[in-house]
Formats: structure tokens, C-alpha cells, sequence
């Protein structure tokens, strides 16, 4: 008898933790889909293009849409756009997580118009992490550009690539700067 109580404390136990754990996962999908929401919104440089996003819990597809809830398909944006909604995710994601989280991106801006880079510089570099290490290349980050980035720059470095030696090097400067 004594067993059976016990069986049937451990069920209540297990239902009452798979609601916990149905709760907990709604409350961080609904944290995750505002953070996302607010890091494309200041990033994108088409003001009042979008709204919310969706994550569904089960699959995890994310939908964004317009200001009256229409979704907006995918197929609809520009590689700038795809690119600006992916680096929101991923910001997103670390900011929903509360940990530190260092992020490597390789070659940014490159698909991006100059006034999604410039909002990236501006909105995203300096906030997207305590640390930060950027691959560009040397047409991305233009002196304009990197007069806004440098106040958050700590080391920079140009990888030159030693055809005599077969490997490359690292100088402590960036492409055009002495």
C-alpha cells in the first residue's frame, strides 16, 4: 500500500513537473520572440517594417510580421534582410540566454546597403556582446565605418597572407590604416 502512495506521488510529481516545464518553455519562447523582435527592429533600416516574430515551440520555425499581424514571407526579403533577421536571431537567442556569449562573424556586411551597416555598426557591435571579433574584409568597413566602430574596438588586425613563407600573418593594423 505504502508503494502504491508512492507511485502515485511520483505520477503528480511528473505531471505537475511536465507543466512546469510547458510554462517555463512558453515564458522563455515569448522572451526569446520580443528579444529578436526589438534587436531587428533596431538594426533594420526600414522603420515600421516589422513588428513581432513568432517561435513556434514545438519546431521552432520563426515567422515575422507587419505592424497589423500580417506575416511576412521570407521570400519577400532581400539577402540584406535574411542577413539582418539571422544576426537578430542569433543576438536575440544570447540575450534571451542571460550568459555571456562571445561572438565570431564572418564577413558581416558584405550582402548589406550602407545604411544596414551603418546601423549594425552603430546598434549591434557595440551591444552585441562583452566580446566581439569580426572578420571583414577590405571593402566592408570603410574609414567612415570604422571611425564609428573604434571607440568599441580594442585590437585590430590585418591578416596578410606570406606567399614565400606559406602562411600567414597577422599585423597590428587594419587594411588601409598605419
Amino acid at each position: 500500500e505504502k508503494d502504491n502512495e508512492k507511485v502515485q506521488y511520483v505520477e503528480k510529481l511528473r505531471n505537475a513537473l511536465d507543466d512546469y516545464e510547458c510554462e517555463v518553455t512558453k515564458m522563455k519562447i515569448a522572451s526569446l520572440e520580443h528579444a529578436v523582435a526589438d534587436c531587428f527592429k533596431s538594426i533594420i533600416r526600414k522603420p515600421k517594417f516589422a513588428e513581432s516574430v513568432t517561435v513556434d515551440p514545438e519546431t521552432f520555425e520563426t515567422n515575422l510580421y507587419d505592424l497589423n499581424g500580417v506575416l511576412i514571407p521570407r521570400s519577400v526579403l532581400s539577402s540584406g534582410e535574411k542577413q539582418i533577421f539571422a544576426i537578430s536571431m542569433l543576438w536575440g537567442l544570447a540575450k534571451t540566454s542571460g550568459r555571456p556569449l562571445p561572438v565570431v562573424i564572418d564577413t558581416p556586411l558584405g550582402r548589406l546597403d550602407s545604411e544596414h551597416r551603418k546601423n549594425l555598426i552603430q546598434n549591434y557591435f557595440p551591444q552585441a556582446s562583452h566580446q566581439v571579433i569580426m572578420l571583414s574584409t577590405d571593402t566592408e568597413v570603410d574609414e567612415e565605418l570604422y571611425r564609428d566602430l573604434e571607440p568599441h574596438l580594442s585590437h585590430c588586425y590585418h591578416l596578410v597572407y606570406d606567399a614565400e613563407a606559406g602562411k600567414t600573418m597577422a599585423e597590428n593594423n587594419y587594411f588601409w590604416k598605419a
